[in-house]
Order: structure tokens, then sequence, then C-alpha cells
């Protein structure tokens, strides 16, 4: 299991989504994202890079992003599914254009992902986080049914940890 796999799935759809390999094409997203205030404030501030080192770092990337799309191709945001094979288990990671924030799509693209982690990949656990304050990921987390673990502090910030099992993902189904 890696995430070979997962891109071999590639494209997903969902009723208002396509989910597809990030292109390097995608650094105008990417770019666009660094200069959104809200957004780099729970990111911590990525900002000020140039569109060479956002090309950087999108190649160094490009296996373990995914980029969200609206079905007519435009790219609001990125996503990821990390796996750890050893303990067969992810850690999902997301991120959108502000603009297209609070609209339901990240919770759509993300139960896309959860599903396929679980049912085609064969996953145990899914993993996630989310820094306190980011209220929006809170209830994405939370309509996802992922359970808060508990809470740590990096970098003078808080994180707040959630996790969900299969059994459980099963469950609410």
């Amino acid at each position: 299991m890696n995430n070979k796999k997962l891109i071999s799935l590639l494209p997903l759809k969902t009723k208002r989504l396509v989910i597809r390999p990030t292109l390097i094409e995608d650094v105008d997203l990417i770019s666009k994202m660094d200069k959104q205030e809200i957004t780099q404030a729970f990111l911590g501030g990525i900002k000020n890079k140039t569109k060479e080192e956002r090309i950087t770092f999108l190649k160094k990337k490009a296996n373990r992003m995914l980029t969200i799309c609206l079905k007519d191709g435009n790219p609001i945001g990125f996503l990821g599914l990390n796996t750890d094979e050893t303990n067969i288990n992810a850690e999902l990671s997301y991120i959108f254009d502000y603009d297209y924030c609070n609209k339901g799509y990240c919770t759509e693209a993300c139960e896309k992902l959860i599903d396929i982690g679980f049912n085609k990949l064969k996953l145990n656990k899914i993993y996630a986080n989310t820094i306190e304050g980011n209220n929006s990921s809170k209830r994405v987390l939370e309509k996802l049914n992922f359970k808060l673990e508990g809470v740590r502090r990096k970098d003078n910030r808080e994180f707040l940890d959630y996790s969900i099992s299969k059994s459980e993902y099963l469950k609410k189904r």
C-alpha cells in the first residue's frame, strides 16, 4: 500500500468535484493561497515565495498531493492522504482557496478520499490535525466522524489531533 496505488485510482469524482494528480500548472492556485492572510494564519505563514520556489515545492510533493477541482476543471484546493505502510494508516490533509471555503467542498472531497482509503487502500485508521482556532477545519473533521484524540503544542501553537478507524467509519455508513 502506498500513494502510487492511490494515484492509480485517479481521477476520483464526486457530485461537484474531481480529484486529480497535482500538476505544475497548479502553481497559480498555490500562489494565490500564499497571498490569503486567513489561509496563511492556519498554515503558519508560508508566504512571499517566488513562483519558481512554488514550482519546486509542487515537484517535490507531486506524489503526495492531489488537486481538487470543480467539475469545470477550476482548481480550488489540495488534498493529501499520506500512507504509512507499516501501520496501515494514513494522514489526511487539506487546504482550500479561501474563496471556496464554507461551501461543503472540503467535506465532500475528504469523504471521497476517506472512502477510498478504507475500501480500496484497506487502511485501518486515518489521522488528521488542525490548529486551534480553525473552526472550519474542526467542523469538517467532526462532520466526517473523526474523534478528537488530544491536543499538542508545537512552535507556541496548539494542534488538535483527530482520527477515525475503519470500524468507526463502517458503523456510520
